[in-house]
């Protein structure tokens, strides 16, 4: 079985996102416009019809787990990244559940913030592959798959041990933001420093591990 369907909580994801869509059908009016993107001010900039929007989330999830799988099926070692493959797909399933949720909501009227959810969204996920990280063994898919990471195995676990720490406290305090903050010009940039931080920390830290390596097996 592909590490893509390994969660156990994917099947129960996808159920709950083709169930959600079918509710939108059967309970948003035909002629509804619903937003299927949002400014970074928060409000919404662009609207579909109905049938077009509801299907957004339920063919970019499928398309983007099926490129998961078909990357996954066909990349050297990838039983050492399977951890992390199984969390990633789950927490992207989980976001485009999310999303889905949030856009028959707002077609039933609710007034719902999708820039928050998705900050907070994109914190959990943060959170849930930050605790797999430091499981991973070099490979083809998945981690900080830098020269000096698939080089020296010592270099990879140190900097994945690093990376899902920071993806942990990191995750953590954005989903505080995505609940403390207004949709605005502050929480996107906010969203994408939390999200992309601990990358740039990790593969910093691997070059300079690499280089202290480097300096001692010359002496």
């Amino acid at each position: 079985m592909t590490s893509v369907l390994r969660s156990p909580l994917v099947l129960p994801l996808a159920a709950a996102l083709v169930a959600t869509t079918i509710a939108g059908y059967l309970m948003i009016p035909s002629a509804t416009e619903l937003p299927i993107h949002w400014g970074i001010d928060g409000k919404p900039d662009a609207f579909w019809p109905r049938d077009r929007a509801l299907l957004t989330a339920p063919v970019g999830a499928t398309v983007v787990l099926a490129l998961m799988a078909f990357t996954e099926r066909f990349a050297p070692g990838r039983q050492a990244g399977r951890h992390v493959v199984a969390a990633a797909s789950t927490g992207i399933l989980a976001l485009f559940m999310a999303i889905q949720t949030v856009i028959v909501l707002i077609g039933l009227g609710f007034d719902i913030s999708m820039v928050n959810v998705i900050a907070f969204a994109m914190g959990l996920l943060s959170v849930v592959i930050g605790n797999v990280m430091p499981k991973s063994q070099p490979n083809s898919i998945a981690g900080l798959r830098l020269p000096w990471t698939l080089a020296d195995p010592e270099n990879w676990v140190a900097t994945h041990r690093l990376t899902g720490r920071l993806m942990l406290v990191s995750g953590s305090l954005l989903m505080l933001a995505a609940l403390a903050l207004n949709a605005g010009p502050l929480l996107a940039p906010v969203t994408i420093a939390a999200f992309m931080l601990p990358f740039a920390v990790g593969g910093l830290y691997s070059y300079i591990f690499s280089r202290r390596q480097g300096h001692q097996s010359r002496r």
